[in-house]
């Protein structure tokens, strides 16, 4: 597998970390407008310009444009410039947020095999939730692909395009949402009287091992909520306090909103 990324930023990199990681065959080439960003990228690593990724016999199989959306439309439409005329035509990737695939066919042809992936900031720690959507013309096998790639950094699932809006929502943003939930948690475990460290520690765990029940297991979390509540305890008081703060309402509004939000950006 020949992956080619164009930007190194801080997705660029965790991607290519994932795919080190995951497979030690893998090709990697990658390049970026800003040379001090392909800086300590590991020695497997090529870094050459786009204008030579098609020239030699082993073209890439996908290129991942992982470059903000403001810059996406010209990078798109300068690689595509580079490779029409190349006889094996990549997989273009886009991981920009709220680029559609259609404003990304403005900026290729039609007959370009595209795909839409919404990856988040976990990929950094190999635990990312990436969801992704492809165009007509991709075939099954371009879909096991992209599936391989963000695999390689966590989770990936495929979608409706439609539905990259809600995930932008819920997983693309979800880590800020639980950022600021371990920082309620720790500052709730000074103020009641806890070392800022233990603190730290007791929220960044609890956290973890909680996410690691729901996911190794089928059952609905109201039933891992039940399972820690006895009656009149200290679990049913810290929940109704949460309640009577609209813990729950608020939490649905932070990604409805951001999907809304996303919707507006994409338009």
């Amino acid at each position: 597998m020949h992956i080619a990324l164009l930007g190194t930023g801080n997705m660029g990199r965790a991607i290519i970390q994932g795919l080190l990681d995951a497979d030690p065959s893998v090709s990697l080439t990658v390049y970026d407008i800003l040379p001090q960003a392909c800086g300590r990228l590991p020695e497997r690593v090529l870094v050459k310009p786009p204008q030579e990724w098609f020239s030699g016999k082993e073209s890439p199989d996908a290129v991942i444009l992982a470059v903000k959306p403001a810059d996406i439309g010209t990078a798109a439409a300068s690689l595509y410039a580079v490779f029409k005329k190349s006889p094996s035509a990549p997989l273009i990737i886009s991981i920009a947020a709220g680029v559609n695939i259609a404003s990304l066919r403005e900026c290729t042809g039609n007959e370009v095999r595209i795909c839409r992936v919404m990856p988040n900031t976990p990929a950094k720690v190999g635990h990312a939730m990436s969801a992704y959507a492809c165009s007509e013309t991709c075939s099954d096998g371009d879909r096991l692909l992209v599936n391989k790639v963000f695999s390689a950094c966590g989770r990936a699932v495929e979608v409706p395009e439609k539905l990259l809006h809600a995930v932008t929502g819920l997983s693309g943003s979800g880590p800020a949402y639980v950022f600021l939930f371990i920082e309620a948690l720790i500052e709730g475990g000074v103020t009641a009287g806890l070392p800022y460290a233990v603190a730290r520690e007791c929220a960044v765990q609890t956290v973890l091992g909680a996410a690691m029940m729901v996911q190794q297991s089928d059952e609905h979390t109201g039933a891992f909520k039940a399972a820690v509540m006895s009656p009149g305890g200290t679990t049913a008081a810290g929940l109704r306090a949460l309640e009577e703060g609209a813990f729950k309402h608020a939490v649905i509004n932070a990604v409805t909103s951001a999907t809304e939000r996303s919707i507006q950006l994409g338009s």
